[in-house]
């Protein structure tokens, strides 16, 4: 009955947020903007995320922070979030023009209109993908695959598969390439540390530095705001 009950809890952390995504493009309007499209995708997000909580705490019967793993000691989460935010950009400026080179798309769809979201709405974008993401594919799944399997690399590995294929829909395949790298590198750093409040923290800083540099950006430089938003805006 627990494996059942977990089974249940795996299917809405792992395809939750593309199923929600693939009814809200068939049975909602098409957003007029990218501030609505946002609102939209934010609200999915959320709406999994609540729905995953009420059943660990209804059908499993387990406390929330059967979702958080472990808690780090205040100087070894400094230390987690610093290495972890520069692991993300390091690599983002390492992969970035190989993926340019080899022609690989990237985020520049609506990037220039970001200009137009207020400082709080990217923030807040930002923070709905750090807290909703990280719980539901690495808090949540990560942990009970652990349960189920004993197998880090089969839980990391499902986990990442799940979180890559998610974004799949309403994204272009060079996007989803691109977001890729960081996807692996938290799941790795999950694994690590076993931590979520800490890459919470890690996924939601690095997503707003990347959109605050994109909204910078003047809509005329396409390729500088993509560079600057490429694997941010997950």
């Amino acid at each position: 009955m627990v494996t059942v009950a977990v089974l249940g809890g795996l299917a809405v952390a792992l395809f939750g947020m593309a199923a929600v995504g693939l009814l809200a493009d068939r049975y909602l309007p098409e957003p007029d903007d990218l501030r609505a499209d946002l609102l939209v995708s934010d609200a999915n997000k959320w709406a999994v995320f609540a729905l995953l909580c009420g059943y660990v705490l209804v059908v499993e019967g387990r406390p929330l922070s059967s979702m958080t793993g472990r808690s780090l000691d205040p100087l070894a989460f400094v230390a987690v979030v610093g290495g972890g935010v520069f692991v993300l950009f390091a690599a983002n400026a390492v992969t970035t023009p190989v993926f340019d080179r080899l022609g690989v798309g990237g985020l520049d769809e609506g990037m220039s209109g970001l200009g137009s979201l207020s400082v709080r709405h990217r923030v807040f974008v930002a923070g709905t993908a750090g807290v909703t993401e990280e719980v539901l594919f690495h808090g949540y799944a990560v942990e009970r695959l652990l349960e189920l399997t004993g197998s880090p690399l089969l839980a990391g590995g499902v986990s990442f598969v799940a979180f890559t294929a998610s974004h799949a829909v309403g994204w272009e395949r060079g996007a989803v390439v691109r977001i890729a790298v960081p996807a692996l590198l938290t799941t790795i750093m999950y694994l690590l540390v076993r931590d979520v409040v800490a890459l919470v923290c890690i996924h939601a800083l690095n997503d707003a530095v990347g959109l605050l540099l994109a909204g910078s950006v003047e809509a005329g430089d396409a390729d500088g705001a993509d560079a600057a938003a490429d694997g941010a805006a997950r």
